[in-house]
């Protein structure tokens, strides 16, 4: 079987997973008044929600640190690897060093608290990488516009 093929079907795979859960936690729950704070609200799946975003991102992180070395044993060190691979690491750096500064605080998801050092962490460390990429690739994205509008 083709890598691409391959590749596809863990991709399709993966998105149906992850369209499964997003649609289950919206629709299971998402506004279940939270009993010591009725004004919160309590989704009965956040757990879920919050294990596969672990899932997703240690494999995402697995993967990219094969393809990196995979592709510095090909290609060598240059400038536009350091920017490729350089941004996603520091966005989870700054992420992870949020989330070191924030571990006093507790989460507390379906009424358990989770005041595990390690997930408050990967947490903060996911939610702030994913703000910082998304910032990054809209700006990357409007400068191509702009460029190329500028070359006609």
């Amino acid at each position: 079987m083709d890598i691409e093929k391959i590749s596809k079907y863990v991709l399709t795979g993966l998105m149906a997973i992850s369209i499964i859960i997003f649609i289950l936690f919206f629709t299971i729950g998402y506004d279940t008044p939270y009993e010591e704070n009725p004004k919160m609200n309590n989704p009965q799946l956040l757990d879920a929600l919050c294990i596969w975003t672990y899932i997703l991102i240690a494999a995402a992180a697995i993967f990219m640190l094969c393809s990196f070395i995979m592709f510095i044993s090909q290609h060598g060190l240059n400038k536009s690897v350091m920017y490729t691979w350089g941004l996603p690491i520091l966005s989870i750096a700054i992420g992870a060093g949020i989330g070191v500064s924030n571990q006093s605080e507790t989460l507390i998801i379906n009424g358990k608290e989770w005041n595990d050092p390690t997930k408050i962490i990967l947490t903060d460390a996911s939610m702030v990488s994913i703000a910082i990429l998304a910032v990054i690739a809209v700006g990357v994205t409007a400068w191509s516009m702009v460029s190329e509008i500028s070359k006609k």
